[in-house]
């Protein structure tokens, strides 16, 4: 029984499921935009802490709260960055936790952070640690190099 997970599963197909559940994150909702999955795949009450406001500001850290304001925010970075597209470079689950090793990169073809769009193109490398309850993304951190970004859209 050392290998079945706590929800009585093998421990491994539960890992794997969580896996699965970020690979959607990225896929699906960052680089296809289908914002219908967050309601399938986010808690109702899941919280994103992040660099970069839901709202596009960026003098701090910012709280992304709940499944709409997930929207909000993949909307934004859509909107800004068109082409916008994250590769999971490295992908590390234990239990509940899923780690991804991520870049993104896009051209820059809207406001952003207050920045009017130049036609830029970025590319940042990023880290995002998930928790998942029942197999939903409950609460994440993400973090990537803010000022990076600003002094490639030539802020």
């Amino acid at each position: 029984m050392e290998n079945t997970h706590k929800f009585g599963m093998d421990k491994n197909t539960f890992v794997e499921g969580n896996k699965a559940v970020l690979d959607r994150h990225f896929n699906q909702v960052l680089n296809q935009g289908q914002l219908d999955v967050v309601d399938e795949i986010y808690t109702t009450n899941y919280v994103l802490d992040a660099p970069v406001q839901s709202d596009g500001s960026s003098q701090a850290r910012g709280l992304t709260q709940g499944r709409e304001q997930l929207k909000q925010r993949v909307t934004l970075f859509r909107t800004s960055f068109p082409d916008i597209y994250f590769s999971q470079d490295e992908v590390i689950g234990e239990g509940d936790t899923v780690v991804v090793r991520y870049n993104f990169s896009g051209t820059h073809r809207g406001i952003f952070a207050g920045v009017e769009p130049a036609g830029r193109s970025i590319s940042i490398m990023g880290i995002l640690i998930a928790h998942l309850i029942d197999g939903k993304i409950s609460e994440a951190w993400s973090a990537f190099d803010s000022a990076e970004l600003m002094k490639q859209l030539g802020n």
